[in-house]
């Protein structure tokens, strides 16, 4: 059954927006010369040139932050679906040979790549919806590993990342 995965996907969201707009109090307090709010940080000391320059980077690794840590969340959902779906499709009349089947896959479909999970969803999801999350995974993987050979994807923004990843987790928790 589900946790509380939409939750969990809205306290990634609501932490994100929480950096965010502190980002952008220290911003507004440095570009209003309020060195005050500054007091026992990092940035005592450094010109406000630098500090800008800081906060300005930071809010660009939180973006993509982000989007690695909803589609980390997201991804474990997706799992937990298929296992759950699993578990539900053995029911209770078990045979050795069933109980062995299902044992197998538990093993081994944490190691199944997550296009082809998310291709066993396309029949009861609307298959653009998950072409969606797919090019959020593409972004989320150019983030995490920056692999040169395979170009830099389109990239996502958070807020799309977070609509779309959230809109298929209420739509799994309609088939539960």
């Amino acid at each position: 059954m589900f946790m509380s995965e939409v939750d969990v996907l809205d306290d990634v969201w609501l932490t994100y927006q929480t950096t965010v707009d502190s980002l952008n109090v220290v911003m507004r307090s440095v570009l209003k010369g309020n060195i005050s709010a500054l007091e026992k940080t990092n940035f005592i000391g450094e010109s406000e040139t630098e500090v800008l320059k800081k906060i300005r980077e930071s809010r660009e690794h939180a973006d993509d932050y982000v989007i690695m840590a909803l589609w980390t969340v997201f991804e474990r959902v997706l799992f937990q679906h298929v296992q759950n779906e699993s578990k539900r499709l053995q029911g209770n009349n078990v045979e050795k040979f069933t109980q062995a089947v299902y044992e197998k896959f538990e093993n081994e479909c944490e190691y199944w790549r997550v296009d082809d999970v998310l291709n066993l969803f396309k029949v009861v999801i609307d298959p653009n919806l998950i072409g969606n999350a797919k090019q959020v995974k593409k972004y989320r993987d150019w983030v995490a590993h920056k692999n040169i050979k395979k170009g830099q994807p389109q990239n996502v923004p958070p807020i799309v990342a977070y609509k779309v990843l959230s809109e298929i987790i209420k739509q799994l928790k309609v088939l539960m």
